[in-house]
């Protein structure tokens, strides 16, 4: 007598004692290298990002990984190996987990080294990586410790990308290749640090200069938007079209009127 257990897109058939793996077009496979969970996913029979066939896949070792759904009241995920496949095994806080289950971040029991090794491994490869993906500016604030540190060794930095200089996080407003001469917090004409998104209105006006810091590389004012600095609320008057460094009390009947 057989049985069938599915897993999400894997069906695992019992009949006469002997397991077989069914799979469908969308797979993941799953190899234990230095205790860490090597997955490669594949897509109409190659590695989604790589260049090796599903069969050469499975001739290198690796077997297919059970992604199961989330029980409402689970918080995170272990894996466990059995001879067929790696399976998906959803935890509650608090539950216990055993040696044999393979190490996630989200579980709350510290990792072996090999695990800090892949980390080490992952973070590298969203540093390189991380100025391909369009986040706001609140979203590459919460990350910012993931965005590469600029240095003057001649980077090749394109329009857009963000990078961690002083403790801030900066975006290039044009293409250049770094040097020493072109320092995101002095050199204005081509960095601009970021800053939370703010809506500009009364309720929301957006931070001028707050830190009063004298060698700040300005901002553009645009007419109808609300800025706050040092306590004070200002109303623009007229699009400055140019970055303005001087405080808002000093731009009074030529940029703003104060509000309150």
């Amino acid at each position: 007598m057989g049985r069938t257990d599915i897993y999400g897109n894997l069906k695992i058939e019992e009949n006469n004692g002997v397991l077989i793996a069914k799979f469908k077009k969308s797979m993941k496979y799953g190899k234990l290298n230095n205790e860490t969970l090597d997955i490669k996913e594949v897509e109409n029979g190659m590695e989604v990002g790589g260049s090796l066939t599903e069969q050469q896949i499975i001739a290198n070792g690796y077997k297919p990984v059970c992604e199961v759904e989330k029980s409402g009241d689970s918080t995170f995920c272990v894996y466990k190996e059995y001879d067929v496949c790696f399976v998906q095994i959803w935890k509650r806080d608090g539950e216990e987990v055993q040696e044999d289950e393979i190490w996630t971040s989200e579980r709350e029991t510290m990792p072996k080294f090999s695990d800090l090794e892949r980390l080490k491994r992952d973070i590298a490869m969203v540093n390189e990586n991380i100025n391909s993906l369009c986040l706001s500016n609140n979203e590459a604030l919460s990350v910012k410790e993931f965005y590469p540190v600029w240095n003057e060794n001649s980077l090749s930095i394109n329009k857009g990308d963000k990078y961690q200089h002083n403790g801030k996080l900066y975006e290039a407003d044009q293409a250049h290749t770094s040097e020493a001469n072109f320092l995101p917090d002095r050199m204005s004409s081509i960095w601009h640090v970021v800053v939370e998104d703010h809506d500009g209105t009364l309720e929301d006006p957006i931070p001028y200069n707050e830190e009063l810091n004298p060698l700040w590389q300005g901002m553009i004012l645009e007419e109808g938007k609300y800025y706050t600095q040092s306590g004070t609320v200002y109303k623009c008057t007229r699009d400055s079209g140019i970055k303005l460094t001087q405080n808002l009390a000093d731009l009074v009947g030529h940029y703003v009127e104060q509000i309150k």
